[in-house]
């Protein structure tokens, strides 16, 4: 037997919402707002049609009215979504508590350009925060459509824009010392996509740091970021004659990919043979399976400075601009070797 659905009925308006109890329709938008000076009486009235009716304010349209949507839309790649979903949580959850709807943007690559963008940029936006790496010409774009902004874990070098962001070059230095001090003399880096700036921070700070220390020869193998990245990177860049003792991934993912590929189709173990450092601290490295030594950076931290940094420039565009910047906590797990051989 086949049932069939009940039909959608039309959505209500509150124009059959003020035909029915037979006011204006502005005094039904007044009745919504929470200073208006409409009359309890009159409030309940029309608040008890609508229920009947099945009518809910249209929150855009109010935009309209109020100039304030409280929408803020956060743009992250698709690699964040999937593999640091984390971050998300953490900068809606700030939001929330901050009385703001986030409008989620998620893009396929870490440098969008503002045709990508086009679409998000026509909603009446209050803010819009950043975990992506968007041109210096596109932030002025940005800029003169009045919408204030903040980067989440990035940086612009030639447009003042407020920023909240891990000491990427720093962290990733103290992962090199540690591993070094440890007695680790063959490394390799397994990095992100080319285009991702964080990326290239960690391993910048990773390579200056061991050259400071004398190493020069460092294996490079770029991937995407993701765990199969990391697992067929790693299987195929690597020179079978010259295994690391010590391979550092510029996020946590590939690290996992890299750890599967050395314990299940090398036979390596971890980290008696090779040890395996990753960076960001998701969930799943302190987790049994993985137990992955990492560089933790505080996302729910970051995520309440960007929204105070977002609300203060809502408030007074004006002030001058703030670069944050956060340190990361080194979390030593099983996946590495660091005592001094």
């Amino acid at each position: 037997m086949t049932t069939r659905a009940a039909p959608i009925r039309r959505r209500a308006t509150s124009y059959d919402v003020a035909r029915s109890v037979g006011v204006a329709q502005s005094t039904v938008s007044r009745c919504f707002q929470d200073d208006s000076n409409i009359s309890q009486a009159t409030k309940d009235l029309v608040r008890d049609a609508a229920l009947r009716l099945g009518y809910t304010p249209n929150a855009l349209a109010r935009s309209l009215i109020t100039q304030r949507s409280n929408m803020i839309a956060v743009i992250v790649t698709r690699y964040t979504l999937r593999g640091n979903p984390d971050v998300i949580y953490a900068v809606g959850e700030a939001l929330a508590a901050s009385g703001k709807q986030l409008l989620l943007v998620p893009v396929e690559h870490d440098a969008p350009t503002i045709a990508d963008l086009r679409v998000t940029l026509e909603y009446p936006l209050d803010g819009l925060i950043s975990c992506v790496q968007i041109a210096d010409i596109d932030l002025a774009d940005i800029q003169v459509r009045g919408i204030p902004m903040v980067l989440f874990n990035r940086r612009s070098a030639g447009i003042p824009v407020d920023s909240v962001a891990t000491r990427h070059f720093d962290a990733a230095g103290d992962i090199a010392s540690r591993l070094h001090g440890a007695g680790h003399r063959r490394f390799l880096c397994m990095t992100g996509p080319a285009d991702a700036p964080v990326s290239a921070a960690r391993r910048d700070g990773f390579l200056g740091k061991l050259q400071e220390l004398g190493v020069h020869d460092v294996q490079i193998i770029e991937t995407d970021y993701s765990y199969d990245g990391g697992k067929a990177g790693f299987l195929a860049g690597l020179a079978p004659t010259a295994l690391p003792d010590a391979v550092f991934c510029t996020n946590d993912q590939i690290a996992f990919g890299v750890m599967d590929a050395a314990r299940f189709t090398l036979g390596l173990r971890i980290p008696d043979n090779v040890s395996v450092v990753g960076f960001d601290d998701v969930p799943e490295a302190g987790r049994p399976g993985y137990n992955l030594t990492t560089m933790q950076q505080d996302s729910v931290q970051m995520a309440r400075l960007a929204v105070q940094l977002l609300l203060r420039r809502i408030t007074a565009p004006e002030i001058a601009v703030e670069n944050l910047q956060i340190a990361a906590r080194f979390v030593a797990r099983g996946s590495a070797q660091l005592a001094a051989k």
